[in-house]
């Protein structure tokens, strides 16, 4: 289960799975919630897409977005494209709830799995207005979702592999969607994999240990680096600070969703918890801050 989706590679065999079904949810059924994916290598679809923004790097890679009309925030349902260059395109195909790919000179399965996981399907499902998503880790503690947030090497790769490593079930390793039912918001799981070193373009080792339904999220902890010999700190955050944490944390910031991702977050806030940890910087003392938060959730 992908972000509560399966994925039909009907061009791969080699990435074809099994389909289990996840733990039955009464919020979440499994009905359409297969998405298809289907190479159109040798088609002119491209064609069909003659607005183009600026090439920019998003995972070492140049990329950049492709539509037919402009992007606007009611327009949920449009189809689009993020073009990888040299790698491949990817086309969200709204119509038929599809992903199209298209492939580069550089193409690779493992390529294809990253960029749909890691960066395309979130954005999909930010855009449809389905979830709102987070670029956080995320790991359960007595089967409460608690989620890890920082800037890049910031440590929240490194603490949410050693939560792993201590025996504690995934829910992220880098994006998590977060949807909301009544005054419940739910931790959506990713996809099962991570990637502790933080190697660019793949989606790193398997995790056996994941958590495949959607649950209600417990806590947010938002890292922050002190010197090595400081004393582990957690503190909570209240006001303004804390919805800022939280918006801080999206995955990518979409220029038109700014009112929408507002209120949602500001509404999130008064909800769910949200602490600031001080990390020493110093990979002797991680299991301190384990124990740390270990104690304040059990």
């Amino acid at each position: 289960m992908i972000f509560s989706h399966h994925f039909d590679f009907q061009n791969e065999p080699t990435l074809q799975r099994e389909y289990i079904s996840p733990p039955s949810n009464p919020l979440y059924g499994t009905e359409n919630q297969i998405i298809s994916v289907i190479d159109s290598s040798k088609s002119p679809l491209l064609k069909e897409f003659p607005l183009k923004s600026d090439w920019d790097y998003m995972s070492g890679q140049r990329t950049r977005y492709l539509s037919k009309l402009p992007f606007k925030e009611s327009d949920e349902n449009f189809t689009w494209a993020l073009d990888i260059k040299d790698v491949l395109t990817l086309i969200w195909d709204a119509h038929n709830q599809n992903i199209i790919y298209i492939k580069g000179k550089n193409y690779t399965t493992e390529r294809l799995c990253f960029w749909i996981y890691h960066t395309f399907f979130p954005l999909v499902l930010e855009l449809k207005q389905k979830y709102h998503i987070l670029h956080v880790g995320s790991v359960e503690i007595e089967g409460k979702p608690i989620l890890f947030s920082a800037p890049s090497f910031g440590g929240k790769s490194t603490l949410t592999d050693y939560f792993i490593r201590k025996g504690h079930a995934m829910l992220s390793d880098d994006t998590m969607a977060i949807d909301k039912h009544g005054d419940t918001y739910y931790a959506i799981p990713s996809y099962p994999f991570y990637r502790p070193y933080r190697k660019v373009e793949t989606l790193g080792y398997p995790v056996e240990n994941f958590v495949t339904e959607p649950k209600p999220l417990h806590t947010i902890y938002i890292l922050e680096k002190n010197e090595p010999d400081a004393k582990v700190e957690i503190v909570e955050i209240k006001g303004i600070e804390k919805f800022k944490a939280i918006n801080h944390s999206s995955f990518v910031d979409i220029y038109f969703m700014k009112q929408r991702r507002f209120i949602f977050f500001t509404e999130m806030a008064r909800h769910i918890p949200v602490y600031k940890v001080k990390i020493p910087w110093d990979l002797k003392r991680l299991d301190e801050v384990y124990k740390a938060i270990i104690a304040m959730n059990t």
